[in-house]
């Protein structure tokens, strides 16, 4: 089941959790960086101008992962997959997310604006209730069949997607309210979207028992029923790589939006310093969708049934193409077509997420910040959409125009716990959201983010 298997392993090996450079993002020097976080960050900036030449978001993660960073040369090949898939019939649930930071610039306009523009490509995957023992048997062939037969039984429909675009976004901010100690901001961001493809599968509801041919030395599903949709729109992102970054095949539109309240009890002359006693900012990022053309030759939706004494060969999936499937399943019994007569054009959302934070300034240099990011993706009835994972953080922060040492501690929906830590010294700043966990006890999610930036600070 190549078509199956492309995805699935990608899930496997390179499943990455989204949070946009924790710590760094929502600090107070974060720059043109923490307009992602919220537009309202625009404007007020402890920067007269800021510039992100290039940056890189990626890592690891899955509910059912178990990853020690002391134990990484022990991880090669099968043992990665198992880790991340799991070994056992639990479903799996798993996100990836790559977002490469291209030339940003943030500029302050006048004593109450600020503008700025964003760009970055992002490759976001998402696997939803996959059966993990299923995605093992198909990835390892007639390999360890000492578990069969094995039943299959969902209540819930299993999803894998994967959507690759880019992004190009204007941003302006104003001070909205500024009055004794009370400051208020807020900002907006339009962004381009330019689609380079996405790819979904769905397996509604699936109910078989997955046995093994002694004879024909090959796993088979028997007594099956269940449904199968396969979706593609754009470039194939089974076939996937770097170079198709740059194909832009569809397009959309997409905004942020966000509102900032300060408390300042005594503002000083330092603007290049903090100003706020606390502050208070809300945010929804990722509003929008892009528009895409099915694929009519690797789309489509079919009825599985397996009845009797009948058996379906996973062989028969060897070396089947994204582009060929539908040609495959419409010669096989097994498989019957359901009629589509829904539109040739569909709209895949983007990864809508609102933020709470609540930033509070202990003293001079030194601050803890607590966020709450919660989804608003409806992935049941869209396979093809994208989402993040809801999520509470808190991060303890010592920061200097030039120094910032960030602690973030972070609760998601995804993969649990995880304490990291973060650096920004002068131009070039680092950090992992996860990365103390990851080396100190077996974690679910591994990531790690670098960037080189640098502004003027006001005087």
């Amino acid at each position: 089941m190549k078509f199956i298997l492309t995805l699935v392993l990608a899930m496997s090996v390179q499943v990455v959790l989204a949070q946009h450079l924790p710590g760094i993002s929502t600090g107070t020097y974060s720059g043109v960086n923490g307009v992602f976080a919220n537009p309202a960050n625009v404007v007020d900036s402890r920067y007269k101008w800021d510039v992100n030449l290039l940056g890189f978001n990626i890592g690891v993660g899955n509910d059912q992962a178990s990853f020690n960073l002391n134990k990484l040369s022990d991880l090669a090949g099968d043992s990665l997959r198992n880790i991340f898939i799991g070994k056992n019939g639990e479903s799996t649930n798993a996100l990836l997310n790559l977002a490469v930071h291209t030339p940003s610039f943030m500029l302050q306009v006048g004593k109450k604006n600020g503008v700025a523009f964003t760009s970055r490509a992002r490759v976001l995957f998402n696997a939803h209730d996959l059966d993990g023992e299923l995605a093992n048997r198909l990835l390892e062939g007639n390999e360890n069949i000492d578990d069969l037969p094995y039943s299959i039984g969902s209540a819930q429909n299993m999803i894998v997607n994967a959507n690759v675009w880019a992004e190009a976004g204007l941003s302006y901010g104003r001070i909205v309210f500024d009055e004794g100690p009370h400051f208020v901001k807020a900002g907006i961001t339009g962004k381009y979207l330019a689609g380079v493809g996405n790819t979904h599968l769905q397996l509604g509801k699936v109910q078989a028992t997955l046995d093994y041919d002694d004879v024909q030395e090959d796993a088979y599903l028997k007594d099956a029923t269940g449904r199968v949709s396969i979706g593609v729109g754009g470039i194939n992102v089974a076939d996937f790589d770097a170079a198709n970054l740059t194909k832009f095949e569809s397009s959309g539109f997409g905004a942020d939006i966000g509102v900032v309240y300060e408390y300042r009890p005594g503002s000083g002359d330092d603007k290049a310093s903090n100003a706020y006693k606390f502050r208070v900012g809300l945010s929804i990022t990722d509003i929008g969708s892009i528009k895409y053309k099915k694929d009519p030759t690797s789309t489509g939706g079919y009825d599985l049934s397996v009845t009797g004494t009948e058996r379906l060969y996973l062989s028969e999936f060897d070396d089947v193409s994204m582009d060929d499937i539908n040609q495959k399943l419409d010669g096989m019994p097994h498989f019957t077509p359901i009629g589509d007569a829904s539109s040739p054009t569909y709209g895949v959302s983007l990864p809508t997420a609102m933020h709470a934070l609540v930033d509070y300034n202990i003293l001079r240099g030194l601050y803890v910040g607590l966020q709450g990011t919660v989804s608003m993706v409806n992935v049941s009835s869209k396979p093809y959409n994208s989402q993040y994972y809801s999520s509470i953080s808190l991060t303890p922060r010592y920061e200097t125009s030039w120094l910032g040492v960030y602690l973030p501690l972070q609760h998601n929906a995804l993969t649990g716990t995880n304490i990291g830590a973060a650096l920004r010294l002068g131009p070039l700043y680092v950090g992992s959201g996860s990365i103390l966990s990851a080396l100190t006890q077996e974690s679910k999610q591994v990531d790690v983010f670098f960037g080189i930036r640098f502004g003027m600070t006001k005087k």
